[in-house]
């Protein structure tokens, strides 16, 4: 599954999974971010579980827990973390900066 996880800077992040290839399906998941403070540990550690519980509902969760499962699962969560990387880290960057200016 070829998925990208898009996070900009608004009052939701917004998750669209692209596809790469024809075929594939394509879906999104959102996050607040507004009421963060990037600037602080806790606001960081915020967002870094919004943006694990996103992943989950974009790749599921394990049922069965079998190996298979969990690498397919695994390996899901990195290709979104993976191809979202540069939305993520701008929507960081901006949310620390707005925190800053303040």
């Amino acid at each position: 599954m070829r998925i990208l996880m898009a996070a900009a800077m608004a009052a939701m992040v917004a998750a669209p999974a692209v596809a790469a290839e024809r075929g594939y399906e394509t879906f999104s998941v959102t996050f607040q971010t507004a009421d963060l403070d990037l600037a602080s540990a806790e606001g960081q550690q915020q967002f870094d579980r919004r943006l694990s519980n996103a992943l989950g509902r974009l790749c599921g969760t394990p049922v069965f827990g079998t190996r298979e499962e969990l690498a397919d699962l695994d390996a899901c969560r990195a290709e979104a973390t993976q191809a979202a990387a540069p939305q993520i880290k701008a929507a960081r960057a901006r949310l620390a900066t707005a925190i800053a200016t303040r």
